[in-house]
């Protein structure tokens, strides 16, 4: 009885609004519809089962492509770089457990507990033109070298930044479970560090690898706060994209297309993650 209250909420709040914008992206402008579409500007009515040309229209567009792409490119280095960075801070510390390793997993979790509109302003004043690293990288020589503001390398910055505490702490956790004496039979064996890093360490915490991977790479996906202010006025990624589309051009079909567009990705990261999260881990013997 208590699990359908949370089903009836995400039916609702969120498999209605969804329906509704399919409806909405194949040209069925009335009912429900009827108040966002009444205003909308470039509509396509469609009758029957719907038309597809707001799809064609809004895909085929060279803002649509660069999004896209740009979106793409920020979700895959980001997602990358968490992985990584994560990975060796919380491995090696597990292997070599050192008083600078144990301080950069501390400080690495601190941004979880910065709201992120403020560490998105403040990155945004540290890597802006005349910002404290530009004026560093002036004293030394290295002209505007260090402007990341209202650049992609900017927002991939901040996202790893906002990203990889998440990341360190579910790796930590994983590594928590990890068998001692196996490690301990493997160094008496003479297995090195990276030995043992790959192919002890990694395989039993596969699943929070791909955890890690699949939760940043959703997270960036859907994220609007860092790109907005971080990011440049162009290519925008798809999520800002999206409600620049609705709130300052006026189409809600076409951001509904940008939306979906999202669903589609993510849908994507879910395949991965629900492929990589069944296997159970691996037994070292």
């Amino acid at each position: 009885m208590f699990a359908l209250f949370p089903i009836v909420f995400l039916a609702v709040f969120g498999g209605l609004p969804i329906v509704l914008s399919l409806f909405l992206v194949l040209g069925h402008l009335g009912g429900l519809n009827s108040a966002v579409s009444e205003l909308g500007q470039g509509e396509f009515a469609g009758h029957g089962i719907g038309t597809l040309h707001a799809i064609t229209n809004t895909i085929s567009s060279p803002g649509y492509v660069k999004s896209v792409v740009a979106t793409l490119i920020v979700l895959g280095i980001t997602s990358a770089v968490v992985l990584l960075g994560g990975a060796m801070l919380t491995i090696w510390h597990r292997l070599r457990p050192s008083r600078p390793t144990a301080i950069l997993q501390f400080v690495s979790v601190i941004p979880l507990f910065i709201p992120v509109v403020i560490a998105s302003f403040a990155l945004w004043d540290f890597w802006g033109d005349r910002g404290f690293a530009d004026s560093l990288g002036n004293d030394v020589g290295l002209n505007h070298t260090f402007v990341f503001s209202q650049t992609i390398k900017g927002v991939v910055l901040a996202e790893v930044w906002v990203s990889l505490p998440f990341a360190v702490l579910l790796l930590r956790a994983g590594l928590g479970g990890l068998s001692q004496s196996s490690l301990d039979a493997a160094r008496d064996a003479g297995a090195g560090a990276w030995v043992v890093a790959s192919r002890i360490v990694v395989p039993q915490i596969r699943r929070e690898l791909t955890i890690v991977f699949c939760f940043t790479a959703v997270g960036v996906l859907g994220s609007f706060t860092v790109p907005y202010i971080i990011g440049p006025a162009s290519p925008l990624l798809l999520g800002v994209n999206a409600v620049e589309t609705f709130t300052a051009y006026n189409e809600p079909q076409q951001a509904a297309v940008i939306g979906f567009t999202i669903f589609v990705l993510a849908g994507f990261i879910g395949c991965l993650y629900a492929l990589g999260t069944k296997r159970r881990r691996v037994p070292v013997h």
